[in-house]
This record gives C-alpha cells, structure tokens and sequence, in this order.
C-alpha cells in the first residue's frame, strides 16, 4: 500500500489536510471598531509622538491679502478709465447744452446745442467711401456734426424714401445712398448727424398736387419774383407730407433737423400760418420731444475786396470782419446760422470761432 504524503504548512504551523478553524482577521481590524465604543484601547497610545497641525492663519491671510489687492486694482483701473472718457468727451465736442444747467432730465428738444457742422451733399452719405472721406475732413477740420439736405429747396428729397407720396411725386434726386448705415457710422465716430428740410419752398409738389399749394386768385400755384412755388402750411397734405419725411429720417437715426424755407413771401404770407414756430409746434405735438428742430438764418459771408474808382483798396477782404460784422451769437438757442462762403472754410471756420459763434453749419 502506497504511504499517503502530508504536507505541512509551515507558515501556520496546520498540515493541510486540517481544516480551517475561526476567521480571518486584517491587520488593522482593530482600528476599525465604531468611534466612541471604548471596544479598542491602546494604553501606549500617550507614548506615541504626536504630529501637531499646522496652523494656516498665514497662509489665509496671504490668499486674502491678495483677493483685496485685486479688488483695489480693479477699482483703480475703472476710475482711470472713467476718468480718461470723460476727458475724451470733453475733447470731442459732440454737440451739447450751451448752459450751465443741468440738462440730465431735459428732453432733446429743450437743448441747447453747440453746433460746429459742414454741409455735406447727400450723396456722400453712401456708408462705405465717401462716406469715409466725409469722416476725415469732419474731423480734421475741426467739426462735430455733418449736414445733409433731407428735402431741397427745388423740392427733391436727398435720400431713398420709403414713402408713397414721395413715389408719386418721383422726388428722390442724388440720394443718399445708405442713409441708416451712414448715421450709424457717423455716430460711432463721434459726429453728429444733422438733416436739412426746406418745407414750403417746394418748386416740385405744387405742380402736381395743386390741393397741397399756396393757389392764387386763378387757383393756380402762386410764383413769387424768382418762379419759386410754395405748400400750403394750411394744408394737411402738404404738412404730412412734411412731417413724414422727418418720421422716416428720424427712423434712420437723425436727431437734429434744421428747417429751411418756412416763411411764405410777404405778398400772400398773411394769409397762411407760415413761420418756424407754428410748424416746430405741431411737430413736437404729432412726433415728440425727441428730436430738436432748428430754425435755419441764413447767411452769406465773403473775403471780397473793396476798391475805390482808381483802384485803390477801400476795404482788405477778410472773411473775419465780415462774420464780425453779419453775424451774432443772439439768434436763440432755437435757431442755427447757415453760413455760405467763397472764401477758404478753413478760414471762414477759424473766423467763426474767433467771434464765438456756438451754432452755426459752413458751407461752400
């Protein structure tokens, strides 16, 4: 008979043919008894040194010295740059109140405007070149608004109108070209876009709508010395008319609107509500305080030359003395000088400012 082999396990002291008795038990089971239950107790636990822990206040008062760091430096940096805007403000003049009062609460149409502007044709307003070309000149000369005729005095509208009456008139002339995006453009160059409208002088729409002209003892359009025709300011289709052209372009983002062309002939001027204050009047009542309507004066200012009949200089031209001499900063704060030149505007401007004309838009 073959002699069985046992095969002792050395490790545990057990042959293998023994079987297991009890459980097995991790090494750190005795750590693992429930906090508190007093099961466990080391009495050479007071013997083992004990790791203290670090205290942070330092390393908490670092973090928090920095958080107040930044917080000041921001602070710093919005006062700066506050502070660098207002100066840049100031520097370029978008027009503003002329008075020392407080103008925050004050509707557009109580300000007084300090208006530096040049007379642009419409067609620059294209929003793309010419427009571009219109920006430099505005700011190199020292402007702070440009002026385009929204209605000539001919009777053409200087931009492309939406409206039916101006469809059937076919009054669109030389328009600007993108109106809205120009204004915008402008805008954000920190120039000011001013809209000319001559209202009654109309030489286009008497002829077609005779219900919207001033009609004489033949009814038909009244011409004056010079063939000019004229809209009824008594009429509701030649105000409308009026009114929705500056609705539109105010639509576009033109705030300021000059009127031109608002006083009839002294022949028949009796007989109609003509003048600047009735029209502003029921402007502001149909579209708001807004918009700022100015009445235009106009003005023409030379460097001519005088000479006696030998030739002889009587007077040296300068365009200075003769804004000295035409011109005043008493108009209101309601009005707008439109001034006409032949001399240089770089001179004619220089002119203005030295007699300290607030309000005024150059043109050549």
């Amino acid at each position: 008979m073959k002699k069985k082999r046992f095969y002792k396990n050395k490790a545990r002291n057990q042959h293998w043919t023994e079987p297991e008795t009890g459980r097995e038990i991790d090494f750190a089971e005795k750590y693992n008894e429930p906090e508190g239950t007093g099961i466990y107790s080391d009495k050479f636990d007071y013997l083992r040194p004990k790791t203290k822990k670090k205290r942070q206040y330092k390393a908490k008062f670092k973090k928090l010295g920095k958080v107040l760091a930044a917080v000041l430096i921001g602070f710093l940096v919005m006062g700066v740059g506050y502070t660098g805007m207002d100066v840049y403000m100031q520097r370029n003049a978008m027009p503003s109140s002329s008075g020392t009062e407080d103008d925050g609460g004050a509707a557009m149409n109580e300000v007084a405007l300090n208006l530096k502007s040049k007379y642009v044709e419409s067609i620059s307003f294209d929003g793309g070149v010419m427009l571009q070309s219109v920006i430099s000149d505005a700011t190199e000369g020292g402007y702070n608004s440009v002026t385009l005729d929204l209605k000539r005095s001919e009777g053409s509208v200087g931009y492309k109108s939406r409206l039916a009456a101006v469809d059937t008139y076919g009054a669109v002339a030389f328009p600007a070209g993108n109106l809205k995006a120009s204004v915008e453009t402008l805008k954000s160059n920190d120039i000011l876009t001013v809209g000319r409208v001559y209202c009654y002088l109309d030489n286009l729409v008497p002829s077609q709508d005779s219900s919207a002209a001033v009609l004489d003892s033949n009814s038909i359009p009244y011409t004056d010395g010079r063939n000019n025709t004229y809209l009824n300011p008594d009429s509701q289709t030649a105000y409308k008319y009026i009114k929705d052209i500056i609705l539109e372009a105010y639509e576009m983002g033109i705030t300021v609107f000059v009127l031109d062309g608002v006083d009839l002939p002294e022949a028949v001027s009796e007989q109609y509500n003509d003048g600047f204050d009735y029209l502003a009047a029921r402007l502001y009542a149909d579209l708001g305080t807004e918009i700022k309507l100015l009445r235009a004066v106009n003005v023409t200012v030379s460097s001519k030359t005088v000479y006696d009949e030998d030739g002889d200089v009587i007077e040296e031209g300068s365009v200075s003395a003769d804004i000295e001499k035409k011109l005043s900063d008493d108009i209101g704060s309601n009005a707008v000088y439109f001034i006409k030149t032949n001399a240089d505007l770089s001179a004619a401007k220089e002119g203005l400012d030295s007699a300290a004309v607030s309000s005024y838009i150059l043109s050549e």
